[in-house]
């Protein structure tokens, strides 16, 4: 199964562009390919193949305008893999989705096809099969029939091998929008402490929040505030400072990452602060609030659905 891995390499993309053909003109500078940058998986946007297969927690990519990639590909045991190597790109009339040949020379030497397509929110869809040695029974995605084209003996594999990625330097605020948080969704600290069943969450663009939080009796309390958020480097898990106004002043501190399916939230009072806990950080990732210096895993890990 580890050839399976080879199909899933990120690589760049090229913007195909024409010189004018205007007599003593200015050549005109084609635009960047969208792709162009460094991109981050993890969580909820890893593909399920690589996660039932080679235990991917998270890939970083990086594609350059010059048609050459790296790829860093990290397990849940923390070791590590890079892919490097060009690629060429084909648009394809009618649809955004574009065609990616991928010239991988690191590790090994192999060639992948397949398609991508970065979307109006700036969210990559990308999805490839290694072609060159071919992987017999296996069939590479084309753009008229979409994402999850992929075949094995003529039988599509769906969202197996669609992998998702974030920009690493996103130009706007993902957490930005409104959020639903209820069922198996909801912290476990939240349910056994206040009993608590549903969760609407609300940031805006201005930096303000709202959030609507129901208990079992249906007894909703409403918390606002304003939050700032920063980014960490080689991940997509970053930092948010809540500063919370009604109906108490309080600061909470913690981490967050938007996928392109969900919002994964830990946060936890800093001030006044609660004796023995300290909030979690980036670089031990969610599940890392302590009491007593004793990291307390899923129990103040909220999950949440965008609206």
């Amino acid at each position: 199964m580890k050839k399976l891995f080879l199909f899933l390499v990120v690589a760049s993309l090229s913007f195909w562009g024409c010189k004018s053909e205007d007599e003593g003109g200015p050549t005109p500078t084609p635009p960047t390919d969208p792709i162009v940058g460094t991109w981050i998986s993890e969580g909820a946007d890893v593909a399920v193949g690589l996660v039932s297969t080679l235990k991917t927690v998270k890939i970083i990519a990086t594609f350059n305008a010059n048609k050459t990639y790296n790829v860093i590909a990290t397990d849940s045991a923390g070791a590590q893999v890079t892919y490097s190597g060009t690629y060429t790109v084909t648009e394809n009339t009618g649809t955004t989705i574009r065609s990616i040949v991928l010239n991988q020379t690191v590790p090994t030497s192999v060639t992948s096809t397949g398609i991508y397509q970065v979307n109006s929110d700036g969210f990559l869809k990308y999805e490839v099969i290694q072609t060159t040695p071919a992987i017999p029974g296996f069939t590479p995605p084309t753009a008229g029939e979409g994402f999850g084209s992929t075949k094995y003996n003529n039988v599509s594999l769906g969202q197996t091998w669609v992998q998702n990625f974030v920009p690493a330097n996103p130009t706007k605020e993902y957490l930005v929008g409104t959020w639903v948080s209820e069922g198996d969704n909801i912290a476990p600290g939240l349910k056994a402490t206040l009993k608590t069943k549903r969760i609407v969450a609300t940031f805006n663009s201005n930096n303000t929040y709202s959030v609507v939080a129901t208990d079992s009796a249906n007894v909703s309390v409403t918390y606002t505030g304003t939050f700032t958020t920063q980014s960490n480097n080689n991940t997509s898990i970053r930092n948010i400072t809540l500063n919370q106004t009604t109906p108490t002043s309080v600061t909470s501190q913690g981490i967050y990452r938007v996928t392109t399916k969900d919002l994964t939230y830990e946060v936890i009072q800093t001030t006044p602060a609660i004796p023995g806990f300290t909030a979690p950080v980036a670089s031990e990732g969610f599940g890392s609030t302590k009491y007593n210096s004793l990291p307390l895993g899923k129990t103040w890990i909220q999950k949440f659905v965008r609206q």
